[in-house]
């Protein structure tokens, strides 16, 4: 597709659409939150018919989240989702089981010897800020105690 959002994001966008979906009713505050999307992101134009014909015909919710290639649009996928099942004022236990399972997808999907490398790494820079900052504690506080006893000196 040219041109319009990535790959995984239209996937994040037909999993949200997917969802309105989920209880055989798209509502009329579900189209409209639909379209508010369809003219707020900037979607191709073959992006914009594909998502209209989700919005008509159910699509797979795993199948589209399993397109989701990017962690952090899977990651706002989650916020998406939870406007549009929420929109209609109604988040029955059928929404709430396809999120547990989409969380699980998700969560399968981390490598958790990444996850503690970012950890370290993560651990590593707040170590390093908070070296820097003591360093700079430190370095005020002789510049308080030197002014301190230079007007000590100048008091005499």
């Amino acid at each position: 597709m040219s041109g319009g959002v990535s790959e995984s994001r239209f996937y994040m966008w037909r999993a949200v659409f997917a969802l309105a979906h989920i209880d055989r009713v798209v509502t009329d505050e579900e189209q409209a939150l639909a379209g508010r999307y369809l003219e707020s992101v900037p979607f191709s134009e073959e992006q914009k018919a594909v998502l209209r014909q989700d919005l008509l015909e159910a699509q797979d919710i795993e199948e589209m989240f399993e397109q989701i290639a990017d962690p952090a649009d899977q990651s706002e996928f989650f916020g998406f989702a939870r406007l549009m099942v929420w929109c209609d004022g109604d988040f029955d236990q059928q929404e709430e089981e396809i999120f547990d399972r989409l969380k699980g997808i998700q969560m399968g999907r981390v490598n958790p010897e990444a996850l503690r490398e970012m950890v370290r790494q993560s651990r590593g820079a707040f170590d390093l800020t908070r070296l820097k900052e003591e360093r700079l504690l430190e370095e005020r506080a002789r510049e308080l105690v030197s002014l301190k006893r230079l007007l000590g000196v100048l008091e005499e």
